[in-house]
């Protein structure tokens, strides 16, 4: 409940915003802020089934503004990453010290979701 006696929604809690980047053709990038809980993962999931159906070259998840990640959201990331097939570059952006990086290296997530630690590393140029 919020203050003023609302319910909160999982979108109060989590925003994904798609973007289609000017430097690079055929790219997407999902800007990803907030947590990824049991509650809001489904917010994640609508996204990348979204943008894995519009079969992008490049899909870019960037989730430096995420600072929850449970397993749930993991496990979206994965189900993405399949449905992405071998047609879509798929890159996840998460900074090695920040709590999401360590919690994908931990659980040895890194290599399989393709995560790098910048936007550039990712295929995207700095000014997307």
């Amino acid at each position: 409940m919020t203050a003023d006696g609302g319910r909160v929604r999982p979108q109060d809690l989590l925003q994904v915003t798609a973007h289609r980047p000017g430097g690079a053709p055929g790219a997407e990038l999902l800007e990803v802020s907030g947590e990824v809980d049991l509650f809001s993962a489904r917010v994640l999931e609508e996204a990348l089934t979204a943008a894995t159906g519009r079969e992008p070259a490049l899909l870019v998840i960037d989730l430096t503004g995420v600072s929850f990640l449970a397993s749930v959201g993991m496990t979206v990331l994965l189900k993405a990453h399949r449905d992405a097939g071998s047609t879509t570059r798929f890159r996840v952006v998460a900074p090695e010290r920040s709590t999401v990086g360590r919690a994908l290296e931990l659980t040895g997530l890194t290599e399989a979701l393709g995560v790098v630690a910048t936007r550039a590393a990712a295929g995207l140029s700095t000014a997307d």
